[in-house]
């Protein structure tokens, strides 16, 4: 709707309705304050939606960047709180996909944590979300055969491996054993 001095407020058909909106009707300046405040929530909300739709986001994630836009941390938090409500921001879901994505690309339990950490999921998400990585040892050996290739490594190599192995999130309690089969030139059965 166009006020009398060409503002253009976006509302729903809702608060056309709730407030008995007509063509040339006169509004009280308490009306219209009502109204403004109506139209930034009805932006922020459409604003949120489209951010949400885009990719999968975390809570703290579209606060963030609804905050980033202009959104007082209410109005960002009333937003997120609304889009949790309808399903189209899940945290438990985000931190399963989280998982499942990393797991699948070669990373250990320390690196899917920093990346939960990260996005802001909740702690006590994490627990139930991680169960879904694939043992540590199969991992690894999957990266190790794709490095090498069926190369056998020698000692030297097998320690740069190690500190590789060991960025990705791994520890060298599970990377020790590994490492040891391909240095000796057993490899592990495939996945």
């Amino acid at each position: 709707m166009y006020l009398e001095g060409g503002e253009l407020l976006r509302i729903t058909g809702e608060a056309l309705l709730r407030f008995g909106l007509q063509t040339g009707m006169d509004l009280s300046e308490e009306t219209v304050v009502e109204l403004r405040e109506v139209s930034r929530r009805y932006q922020l909300r459409s604003r949120g939606a489209q951010l949400a739709s885009a990719r999968m986001l975390s809570k703290k994630e579209l606060t963030n960047r609804l905050q980033r836009r202009g959104a007082t941390d209410a109005e960002a938090a009333d937003t997120v709180d609304w889009l949790e409500e309808l399903g189209a921001v899940n945290d438990e879901a985000y931190a399963s996909a989280i998982v499942r994505h990393y797991g699948h690309n070669g990373y250990g339990v320390m690196r899917v944590r920093q990346e939960l950490q990260r996005r802001g999921i909740d702690r006590a998400l994490w627990d139930e979300a991680l169960e879904e990585l694939p043992p540590p040892e199969e991992t690894i050996a999957h990266v190790l055969r794709s490095r090498l290739k069926g190369r056998v490594p020698d000692r030297d190599e097998g320690r740069k491996l190690a500190a590789m192995l060991q960025r990705r999130g791994f520890v060298w309690q599970e990377i020790r054993p590994v490492l040891e089969h391909f240095i000796g030139g057993e490899e592990l059965p495939e996945d």
